[in-house]
């Protein structure tokens, strides 16, 4: 059965949050009972807007270190683009151990070119990158698994302890949805994390994942996008919530369209049980729920309560 201690918020801040609001729903988040609190990693919002505030991913996780208490928290996902990959683990360990063993390090191989670009970072193509992605993946699970890396390779090498050591297992997360990144998380991750896709799209990538699990346990959890109400005229008003705070011209029956055609969670919380329910029959053992709309701490609240079974 689904619990809300295995469920988690999503935020998206790269789309115009600050840092205190980013702090602010990780605290209320954790008052309402999710055991998860994760925040993209993007320095750039991924609508093409500018001039509104994206914060850096890193720095607003240490504030959410000091911040909370119980809640798990990371990135979802840290491109190994950004930053050398020993650097990466260091600062992981580093949170992990202050955060008392909170930390979920979700590392991915990147994918919007963009910010790439704008913060002088090479974009090369996506074989290259799931190469370069391999080999930061060595150095990164060494350093956080085992204390120490001694790796050379083509793009990274590391010779080094990784101090402070975690306090307690960091859970290394691949996320991606293509094949390759799915066969690789089932051989070397804790969890394999897929963003939200159609049924058929999410069975291509599960068999290929299985296929490769040679016997170990990995979890499995998927990210997306979701809409919540208690009633038609709620879930309308949410919608029109959502649409506004990122910009959208989409009306309510647009924007809840376009979600129901991506096989997210919407409607009642009956009819959200019900699919997520279908989910955890497809295997997919934790959710984190996308809230790209911060500011509807209502949403939020009934999503807790129907999680809680209180609906």
């Amino acid at each position: 059965m689904l619990s809300i201690k295995n469920c988690g918020i999503m935020l998206e801040p790269q789309m115009g949050m600050t840092m205190l609001e980013v702090v602010s729903t990780a605290r209320l988040v954790e008052r309402l009972g999710f055991g998860y609190l994760f925040r993209s990693d993007h320095l750039l919002p991924t609508d093409n807007r500018r001039g509104v505030d994206s914060p850096e991913c890193w720095t607003s996780l240490g504030a959410l270190a000091a911040s909370t208490t119980d809640l798990r928290f990371g990135p979802m996902v840290t491109p190994i683009g950004f930053r050398n990959p020993a650097l990466l683990a260091r600062m992981a360990c580093t949170l992990h151990s202050f955060s008392g063993g909170r930390l979920q390090l979700a590392v991915g191989a990147g994918w919007y070119e963009s910010e790439y670009r704008a913060h002088g970072y090479p974009f090369p193509p996506f074989k290259e990158r799931m190469s370069q992605f391999d080999e930061a993946f060595s150095v990164i699970s060494s350093l956080v698994r085992e204390g120490r890396a001694d790796f050379d390779g083509s793009y990274f090498s590391a010779h080094t302890d990784c101090l402070p050591r975690p306090d307690g297992k960091v859970n290394v997360i691949i996320g991606g949805r293509s094949k390759p990144l799915a066969a690789m998380a089932a051989r070397r991750a804790d969890e394999w994390n897929v963003f939200l896709s159609p049924p058929e799209t999410y069975s291509l990538l599960k068999a290929t994942f299985d296929s490769a699990l040679d016997g170990r346990s990995v979890v499995v959890s998927e990210t997306g996008p979701f809409m919540l109400g208690r009633d038609p005229g709620q879930l309308e008003s949410f919608a029109r919530m959502q649409a506004s705070w990122l910009k959208s011209e989409a009306s309510p029956q647009e924007t809840l369209s376009r979600l129901k055609a991506r096989d997210a969670p919407v409607g009642s919380p009956e009819e959200f049980l019900e699919k997520v329910g279908r989910k955890v029959d497809a295997g997919i053992e934790r959710f984190y729920f996308q809230l790209l709309a911060p500011e509807n701490t209502a949403m939020l609240e009934l999503l807790a309560e129907t999680l809680k079974g209180g609906v």
